[in-house]
């Protein structure tokens, strides 16, 4: 019966997606933003380091060093600065802690965003999330 229970427990962990996690430090408390919402306000908080949420609907293919947070058919841009990966098939809802910014692409950097997401990074202005932290809430 133990050998059983013990078969099961490891059976429903095995189970659970692996991307089920924090990355990067640990998550602060507080309410998050919906990234429709810091957009539409993008000026006012820029520079701050904040909490954001949004559905994921892409992620770098590449090394998973960032993924594009979806509300209400607003987009942005959250980025890992490298310090860390998130898996490549995530999906799901995120909250994310990091800091709004306004960021201008070059041709060089819309090409390289659009090799890694199907083409849709374009030269020039971008909203981005540089994050500390991401929660995947499948």
């Amino acid at each position: 019966m133990r050998r059983f229970l013990l078969l099961a427990v490891m059976s429903f962990f095995a189970a659970a997606p692996a991307w089920a996690e924090i990355y990067g430090v640990a998550m602060p408390e507080g309410p998050a933003m919906p990234v429709a919402d810091a957009l539409a306000h993008g000026d006012a908080h820029a520079g701050h380091s904040m909490k954001f949420t949004g559905r994921i609907t892409q992620v770098c293919q590449k090394k998973g060093c960032w993924v594009m947070l979806e509300a209400n058919g607003e987009a942005i841009r959250v980025k890992t600065q490298h310090a860390f990966f998130v898996p490549k098939d995530a999906t799901g809802t995120a909250v994310v802690f990091g800091e709004l910014k306004a960021v201008e692409l070059s041709d060089e950097q819309a090409t390289h965003f659009a090799k890694e997401d199907g083409g849709v990074a374009k030269p020039g202005r971008e909203w981005q999330i540089v994050a500390t932290s991401i929660d995947i809430q499948p």
